[in-house]
């Protein structure tokens, strides 16, 4: 029989078998392949968790057009006033259009809005879009000075009759980019071609008037019939069939 070594790292069996022979390839085979395997699944969740995301972390702005689409309700029914202002360093993501900046939620259902009356010989003339906190400061103070002068009336009505028609800094939605006027060549715009399209059809692209008539117990504000507000066209459309202004349609949410 051939000249076994025995010593205290090799033990054998009675037939002679070494009973640590096999210990490498049990070693790989119950903690280095389970290693393994879980390192490439958590990489592979990874690698999906950034396709899905687009490798966009949670705090970096939303630009582009398919992920502005994902605004959450709480945004684009957001009613801002003196009750609910905006915080002085609020800036909503921006994207411009012609001569003004809007939020970028509403640049694609905007730019159809305006295709489509165009293809009905209307034309939608945007003037006004996103206001900043100090170009609104600046707003009021001048028309403020204007009502003043021009009904001569005093400190606290021209305060009053100012917030009806300009609020004040933090409590304008124009300060959300979501507030957009629209002109006419018309001297005026009631009744014109572009109001009478704008009321018949800016529902079906997500726009409601944001001050029409009769409703200033509801919205605080003058009737402006040039004042459309974004809030998607799933949410126009219910408002539409409510009768709600946005002040009502919001809190009824909310409930």
């Amino acid at each position: 029989m051939p000249y076994k070594r025995y010593d205290i790292t090799n033990r054998y069996t009675i037939s002679g078998r070494r009973k640590n022979e096999n210990i490498v390839l049990k070693t790989v085979l119950l903690i280095v392949i389970p290693i393994l395997m879980a390192a490439v699944i958590g990489l592979g969740i990874f690698i999906a968790f950034k396709f899905v995301t687009g490798g966009r972390d949670e705090n970096t702005p939303v630009t582009s057009p398919d992920e502005v689409a994902m605004v959450s309700d709480e945004d684009l029914l957001r009613v801002v006033n003196e009750r609910h202002p905006l915080e002085s360093d609020y800036v909503p993501e921006l994207k411009p259009f012609g001569s003004v900046r809007i939020s970028g939620y509403m640049f694609d259902d905007l730019d159809d809005m305006i295709s489509a009356a165009a293809a009905e010989d209307v034309k939608l003339t945007l003037t006004e879009g996103y206001v900043s906190y100090s170009e609104q400061a600046t707003l009021y103070d001048e028309t403020y000075k204007k009502i003043k002068e021009e009904q001569k009336c005093s400190d606290i009505r021209a305060e009053s009759e100012t917030k009806k028609v300009c609020p004040v800094e933090g409590a304008s939605e124009s300060q959300t980019g979501l507030l957009i006027k629209f002109a006419t060549d018309s001297e005026n715009f009631a009744n014109s071609e572009a109001d009478t399209w704008l009321q018949r059809n800016a529902v079906n692209y997500g726009f409601v008037l944001r001050y029409p008539e009769d409703r200033e117990d509801s919205t605080g504000m003058t009737a402006n019939l040039q004042l459309y507000r974004y809030v998607g066209k799933d949410h126009a459309l219910k408002m539409r069939r409510y009768d709600m202004t946005l002040d009502e349609y919001s809190s009824h949410v909310d409930r």
